[in-house]
């Protein structure tokens, strides 16, 4: 997806994939922060530009800024991709019927649900 990745199902799947693997958490969570970045940035590059094109002064270059946005937001979908590999290289599984997030650690199963305490 591009600017806004999917929710989370359940909080079980986010502190399930947070309990698997930091950096994995961690790029998600940039990658959400870059996408909002960038969905914000689209939206004040089409008000400069509407701006520009009713008072005057609009140039084609202008047109050069609208790359910038959908550049962050190619980047935020590279990062959001990248983080699930990384939880799947760990064995990172959410059952969406049960609610339950697993992921392998030393060789064991690790299982959370969200009535599990911390």
């Amino acid at each position: 997806m591009l600017f806004i990745n999917p929710m989370w199902d359940n909080e079980a799947e986010r502190i399930g994939k947070e309990r698997c693997t930091r950096l994995g958490y961690a790029l998600h969570t940039i990658s959400d922060l870059m996408g909002f970045i960038a969905l914000l940035l689209l939206l004040g590059t089409a008000a400069y530009l509407g701006y520009r094109g009713i008072v005057g002064g609009f140039h084609a270059s202008l047109l050069l800024l609208l790359p910038i946005p959908f550049g962050l937001a190619i980047v935020s979908s590279i990062l959001y991709r990248f983080s699930w590999v990384v939880a799947h290289r760990r064995g990172f599984h959410y059952d969406y019927d049960s609610r339950e997030a697993s992921w392998l650690e030393d060789g064991q199963r690790r299982t959370y649900k969200c009535n599990d305490a911390a």
